[in-house]
C-alpha cells in the first residue's frame, strides 16, 4: 500500500509542481494536493484523482462543484429513488452523484441522449454512439470514466485532435496525456510510468501505438488493463466503408489484449449496415446503439438538378443572395481538378473564394485557412471551397449553406458534411446539385470510377479488392435511391440511419434521472423540411428552376 508521502511525490512530479489551475509554482515542503472529486462526492484516492492545487484555487474549486443545499439533496434522493424503483438503474453504485461530475465539466445538465449512454458504460456494457459533431459526444465517455477507478484509453486518428482533447481535460484539471510519434522515447516512458502508477485518467493514443517496433512500448500498453476502450472516429473501424488507417481494423485485437474492456465507439455518422460491420469488427455485436441528432430540423434540404456546365453560375448565384452573401458558406467538391475549375470560375463572377484540399501547401497553410473559417485568425474567411478533407470533427455553429457540387460517395459522407450546416439551431439551408437519371449521369460515372482506383491502389489481395469495390458501389447507389426518390427525403435520410421508429417506454427510475439531471432541449422545426415536401405543400409555389432572391426569401419566412 503506497503511503501518502508517496502519493503527494507522484502527483508533484506529475503535475510539475504548479497548481493545475493557476500554474502558480509550489514547493515542495508546503504543497498541497487535493481531490478532483471530493470523496464526500465520490471521488477515489487513486493517484488520477489527485492535484495539485493552491491554497486559493482550492478555494474557490470544491464549493463550484458542491453546488447549492437544495441542488445536493436533489441529486442524493433522485439516485436513491431511481436505484430503489428501477432494476435497470441499480448497477449505479449507491454513492453515485452525476451532479459534481457535471460541474467539473462546467454544465448543470445532461443534454439529449447523453444520460442513457452514460447509465450503459457505468453498467458495463459496450456501445456505439452515432450522433453528429458538437452534440457532446465526448461526456458520453468522459463522465463514466471519472465516475470508475484506473485509466481510459481513447483511440483517435489525428494528432491535432489528441491535443486539443487532453488540452481541455487540462484545462478542467484532470489528469490526461497522449502519446504519438512525435515524442521522444524519453517523452513516452514518462509517460507510460505515470499510466502505470494510475497517475493518469485518460491516455489518447492512435490505434498504430499497439503495432510500433517497440517491444516495451507495446508491453506498457497491453499490461495495463484500462476501465474501458474508447474509439473515436468509429467509422475508420469499417475497413470497406474508409481506405484510411488499416489498424483500426485490428482494434478487436487489440481489445482481447487488454482484457476485453468495454468498448465505448463514436461516430459522427454511420448508416444501419456501417454500424453492423463497425461491431463485428470491434467484437462488441452485442452492445447498444444510439443514434442521435440524424433529424436537422432546422436544415432546409434542396435537391437541384442541373448540368455540371451550370453549376459554376448556380453556385456564384447562391453565394450572391442577401441570405448568404455574408454569412457562412461551405462547397464540397470531389476532386482538386473540379475544385480548381469552380475557383477560377468564380473568381471571374468577382467573388474570390479560397480552395481547401489535402495538397493545399503545407500543415501550418492548411492550418491556417481552417482558422480564419472558424474566425480565429485573420481576415476572416466566409466562402470556402473544399474537398472532404477538411477538417475531421470541424464544429463551425454559424455555417449558414452547405452546397455540394455533386453527391458525395456515401450517405454517411453526406449526412457529416451537410450535417456542418446550422450547428447554432438556426435556419440553414443544404443544397446538393444532381443530374440525369438514376445511375446514369456524369457524378455516379465520376463516383465509380473514383472507387475503382481506390480499390486497384488498395494492395489487397484480388478478392478483397473486390469486396471493397462491391461496397463501394452499393453506398453510392444507396445515396443515389435517396436523391432520385420523390419521398420525403429527411425521412429516407433518418430511416436509412435509425431503421422504422419504435416507441420506448421508460421506467420510472429513468424518468427520476431524466428530471434531475437532464435538461432536453427540443429543436426548432421550420416549416421548409425538403423539396419533395416544399412541392406537396400548398403554402409553397413549387420550386424555382433557378436559384434567386424568391427562393432566399421563402427560406427566410419559413
Amino acid at each position: 500500500m503506497r503511503n501518502w508521502e508517496d502519493t503527494r511525490r507522484l502527483v508533484l512530479a506529475r503535475d510539475e509542481y504548479k497548481c493545475v489551475s493557476c500554474a502558480a509554482k509550489v514547493k515542495s515542503r508546503d504543497a498541497d494536493v487535493h481531490h478532483l472529486l471530493p470523496k464526500s462526492m465520490g471521488g477515489s484516492d487513486e493517484l488520477s484523482n489527485l492535484v495539485t492545487l493552491c491554497d486559493g484555487c482550492h478555494a474557490a474549486h470544491h464549493p463550484n462543484l458542491a453546488g447549492g443545499l437544495a441542488r445536493r439533496a436533489i441529486e442524493r434522493w433522485a439516485i436513491r429513488l431511481a436505484r430503489w424503483l428501477d432494476s435497470n438503474v441499480r448497477t449505479l453504485g449507491s454513492d453515485t452523484n452525476f451532479g459534481p461530475v457535471l460541474r467539473l465539466f462546467g454544465v448543470s445538465h445532461f443534454r439529449g441522449d447523453q444520460l442513457p449512454i452514460v447509465l450503459a458504460a457505468l453498467a458495463g456494457k459496450s456501445v456505439l454512439v452515432v450522433s453528429p459533431t458538437g452534440s457532446g459526444k465526448s461526456l458520453c465517455f468522459q463522465i463514466p470514466a471519472l465516475l470508475r477507478r484506473g485509466c481510459t484509453f481513447v483511440i483517435s486518428p489525428l494528432k491535432t485532435l489528441m491535443s486539443d482533447q487532453v488540452s481541455g481535460l487540462l484545462w478542467k484539471k484532470i489528469p490526461a496525456t497522449f502519446v504519438n510519434s512525435a515524442l521522444s522515447s524519453e517523452e513516452k516512458e514518462i509517460r507510460y510510468s505515470m499510466v502505470g502508477v494510475n497517475a493518469v485518467k485518460f491516455l489518447y493514443l492512435a490505434p498504430e501505438r499497439f503495432f510500433v517496433r517497440s517491444q516495451d512500448e507495446r508491453k506498457a500498453l497491453t499490461e495495463k488493463h484500462p476501465e474501458y476502450l474508447v474509439v473515436d472516429e468509429a467509422h475508420c473501424v469499417d475497413a470497406w466503408g474508409r481506405d484510411f488507417r488499416p489498424e483500426y481494423g485490428r482494434l478487436g485485437e487489440v481489445r482481447k489484449k487488454l482484457g476485453s474492456p468495454p468498448v465505448l465507439a463514436f461516430t459522427a455518422t454511420a448508416g444501419q449496415a456501417m454500424q453492423k460491420r463497425i461491431l463485428s469488427s470491434l467484437g462488441i455485436e452485442d452492445a447498444e446503439v444510439f443514434v442521435r441528432g440524424v433529424d436537422r430540423p432546422n436544415i432546409a434540404l434542396i435537391r437541384w438538378n442541373a448540368h455540371p456546365i451550370a453549376r459554376h453560375h448556380e453556385i456564384a448565384s447562391l453565394l450572391r443572395l442577401p441570405l448568404f452573401s455574408a454569412r457562412k458558406a461551405m462547397i464540397f467538391v470531389p476532386t482538386a481538378r473540379i475544385g480548381q475549375e469552380l475557383q477560377t470560375d468564380l473568381r471571374n463572377n468577382g467573388l474570390e473564394i479560397p480552395f481547401y484540399h489535402s495538397k493545399l501547401g503545407n500543415e501550418w497553410e492548411r492550418q491556417e485557412l481552417l482558422k480564419r473559417f472558424q474566425g480565429e485568425s485573420r481576415p476572416v474567411v466566409k466562402h470556402i471551397i473544399c474537398t472532404n478533407a477538411f477538417g475531421m470533427g470541424l464544429d463551425v455553429p454559424d455555417v449558414r449553406l452547405v452546397v455540394h457540387w455533386q453527391q458525395p460517395a456515401s450517405v454517411e459522407d453526406y449526412l457529416q458534411e451537410f450535417g456542418r450546416a446550422g450547428r447554432d439551431g438556426k435556419q440553414s439551408v443544404a443544397v446538393t446539385f444532381t443530374e440525369g437519371e438514376r445511375g446514369t449521369g456524369r457524378d455516379v460515372g465520376l463516383l465509380r470510377f473514383m472507387a475503382e482506383k481506390t480499390s486497384t491502389g488498395s494492395g489487397l489481395d484480388e478478392s478483397a479488392a473486390r469486396s471493397m469495390l462491391r461496397q463501394r458501389f452499393s453506398q453510392i447507389e444507396d445515396l443515389t435511391a435517396l436523391l432520385d426518390s420523390k419521398d420525403c427525403f429527411r425521412k429516407g435520410l433518418i430511416e436509412y440511419f435509425e431503421g422504422p421508429k419504435v416507441p420506448s417506454r421508460l421506467g420510472l427510475g429513468m424518468k427520476i434521472l431524466n428530471w434531475a439531471f437532464s435538461k432536453e432541449a427540443t429543436p426548432r422545426r421550420f416549416r421548409y423540411c425538403c423539396d419533395s415536401c416544399a412541392a406537396l405543400d400548398r403554402r409553397h409555389e413549387t420550386l424555382p428552376d433557378h436559384v434567386n432572391s424568391a427562393f432566399a426569401k421563402r427560406v427566410t419566412r419559413t
